[in-house]
């Protein structure tokens, strides 16, 4: 009996008036700022591979410059590509002419089969060699386009505005295809990336504004997307901001908001019990709250209390002490 007495003294949290003072919680609410750091990585970086193999006769830009879209980043030499695209005309000419001849043929041969001259089935021949001559020329015409195709190859252009991160190929250097010359990273296209506690991400979602801090300079950003995969060992999720200015990739710095929930104070949370909470004034009486997910040390989001009188001075002596407890156990 004395025993369950024990607990139920141990777990009561509300303690009869006595010497505190409470001050209403939006006097004690505070909206502090956060920070997380931050880097600007490139929408695009891309490996630039060759496509045709041949040896290198030029890379036109050099680490660090700025290319547009479309620009000359490497020329191999075209020189087999040009004879196999001059080949591939040489022969789809040549079906021209063919098929021209075969044309004036068939038109003779019509002609003299309306005067009864040849048989029918020598007309069909003549037909039948046309339309075999026609399909040999569109074969002639789709090698021609792809030779132009491996010789346009030759020349590989920027997919993308950038800058040139890396060079992993020389002048003089065999290509071939697949392999690595150039990195290009977009220079106009990037993002903001941040690391942020699992903890702090709604929060974060809900901040009225933003700002990624590089020194002294500031820029306003927009959330685009929070990845929803979780990293166990820091517990923390990858958000992606967007940012009205261009920031040049790679640099970084540290986005900070600040909170749109009132929180309290950390020296405001006391322990009872192995619990963080608050003490709060019920009608004159103390009534210890709880609350989820404190840290001590951190203020904690409480909109929950924004009608509470919360306890100040005193709050360290309520509840129940060590020698009342020992007094109810014997």
């Amino acid at each position: 009996m004395r025993i369950a007495l024990l607990v139920l003294v141990l777990l009561s949290f509300t303690v009869e008036a006595g010497a505190w003072s409470a001050r209403p919680f939006g006097e004690v609410a505070i909206y502090p700022e956060f920070r997380a750091i931050a880097s600007v990585r490139p929408l695009n970086e891309a490996r630039i591979s060759a496509e045709v193999a041949g040896r290198i006769e030029a890379m036109s830009s050099r680490v660090g410059e700025t290319v547009k879209k479309g620009a000359e980043l490497v020329r191999i030499d075209p020189g087999d590509y040009r004879i196999a695209a001059d080949r591939a005309a040489a022969q789809a000419g040549l079906m021209d002419s063919r098929i021209r001849l075969a044309e004036a043929q068939l038109a003779q041969a019509r002609a003299l089969a309306g005067r009864g001259y040849i048989s029918d089935d020598a007309l069909l021949v003549r037909e039948t060699e046309l339309a075999v001559l026609q399909s040999e020329r569109e074969a002639a015409r789709h090698a021609l386009a792809g030779a132009r195709l491996q010789l346009s190859r030759a020349v590989i252009r920027a997919p993308f505005a950038g800058v040139v991160r890396e060079r992993l190929a020389s002048v003089g250097d065999l290509a071939q295809p697949g392999a690595p010359l150039l990195v290009l990273m977009s220079a106009e296209d990037t993002e903001i990336h941040a690391r942020i506690p699992v903890g702090q991400v709604d929060d974060l979602e809900h901040a009225a504004e933003v700002g990624f801090w590089i020194g002294d300079s500031a820029y306003v950003l927009r959330l685009a997307r929070v990845v929803d995969a979780v990293e166990a060992a820091g517990q923390a999720q990858i958000v992606v901001f967007d940012a009205d200015e261009t920031i040049a990739p790679g640099l970084a710095g540290e986005i900070r908001w600040r909170s749109s929930v009132p929180h309290l104070p950390a020296e405001l949370l006391v322990d009872v019990r192995g619990q963080l909470g608050v003490w709060v004034d019920e009608d004159g009486q103390a009534s210890f709250r709880p609350i989820a997910g404190a840290v001590a040390g951190r203020a904690v989001a409480a909109a929950e209390f924004a009608d509470a009188q919360i306890i100040m001075d005193g709050r360290y002596s309520l509840g129940v002490t060590p020698a009342a407890a020992q007094e109810v156990a014997k």
